[in-house]
């Protein structure tokens, strides 16, 4: 197992578990970003979540709450 660090990379593949760790996220968390297009790996029973997965769904977050901030022209 990797050492957790706090920091998301974007060239490391997380286990549930190692993801919920680096990120701090509890399981109620992960599943709303799941349901809000958190992209996921099933691998059999597992799965996993790649650092770049999370870091293209923030930015997507980021997009979508600036495009509901922003006055209609």
């Amino acid at each position: 197992m990797s050492q957790v660090s706090g920091q998301i990379e974007p060239q490391t593949l997380y286990s549930l578990e190692e993801f919920k760790q680096v990120s701090g996220m509890g399981n109620w968390a992960l599943r709303q970003a799941r349901k809000a297009g958190l992209k996921m790996l099933k691998i059999g029973n597992r799965k996993f979540v790649k650092g770049q997965a999370f870091i293209d769904f923030l930015d997507s977050q980021n997009d979508n709450s600036t495009n509901e901030d922003s006055p209609e022209a």
